[in-house]
């Protein structure tokens, strides 16, 4: 970026910009600018009144001190929030329980009929077999 072209600009709120943009490693601020100056150009074009834009960050909201219903009423929900978690997560811990005892049955199930299979097929063969030699012999 080339700082000193930009910080010899007479505008100080483009120099401003500059000096932000340079600052926080950003070019938000220099591109604002040239928006305000778009849409001021443009204003000016439709012979309407300038308008004074501001572009800074909404204030913060300041901490102040709650009253003590305040205080209570965000104690409740805070209790009530903890007590709802808690639920939550004891549901999903039941939720997993049950599935992975019925991922474990189904598995246990598999493995059986697994074997049933492969125990059929060996039937199968040996039947195959003795069809085999009664033809042979026959």
């Amino acid at each position: 970026m080339a700082d000193g072209y930009l910080l010899d600009a007479k505008d100080e709120v483009l120099q401003r910009a500059s000096i932000k943009a340079n600052e926080s490693g950003s070019i938000l601020p220099l591109l604002k600018v040239e928006i305000q100056c778009k849409i001021k150009q443009k204003l000016l074009e439709k012979g309407e009144d300038e308008i004074i834009l501001m572009m800074s960050s909404p204030p913060r909201k300041r901490r102040t001190e709650l009253t003590p219903e305040e205080l209570e009423k965000k104690k409740i929900r805070q209790d009530q929030n903890k007590r709802a978690a808690k639920k939550f997560r004891l549901k999903e811990k039941a939720k997993k329980t049950c599935l992975d005892r019925e991922i474990k049955e189904q598995r246990e199930r598999n493995e059986k009929l697994r074997s049933q299979v492969q125990h059929l097929e060996l039937e199968i063969a040996n039947i195959w077999k003795i069809l085999s030699n009664i033809k042979n012999e026959t």
